[in-house]
């Protein structure tokens, strides 16, 4: 009976993270390849609503990279086994970094 089990997590769990991850790697090669495209035009440099309109997009991709970050944690905390003291550290990693003691 295991191996429904395992084929279920395969088609659930597994094949979708891959396919975020190659999804991710996509996000990056689009990301280096504007890089790219900001350094060729690096003496046009954009100016007044341009610039205020890309420093918003990228502001919105630190954001949403941010999220990802916390869900990741969240996902990696979860996949580990649960200590019986309450206070564990990887209990400490999932709150908000706003809320985390430094």
């Amino acid at each position: 009976m295991t191996e429904p089990a395992a084929a279920n997590v395969e088609l659930t769990i597994l094949l979708p993270l891959g396919v975020i991850a190659n999804q991710l790697m996509g996000v990056e090669a689009d990301l280096r390849f504007l890089n790219a495209k900001t350094l060729a035009y690096a003496d046009q440099r954009p100016g007044g609503d341009h610039a205020a309109q890309i420093a918003r997009r990228l502001e919105k991709i630190n954001e949403v990279l941010e999220q990802i970050r916390d869900l990741i944690a969240d996902f990696e905390a979860d996949l580990e086994p649960k200590s019986a003291s309450p206070a564990s550290p990887s209990s400490d990693s999932r709150k908000p970094l706003s809320d985390r003691d430094d």
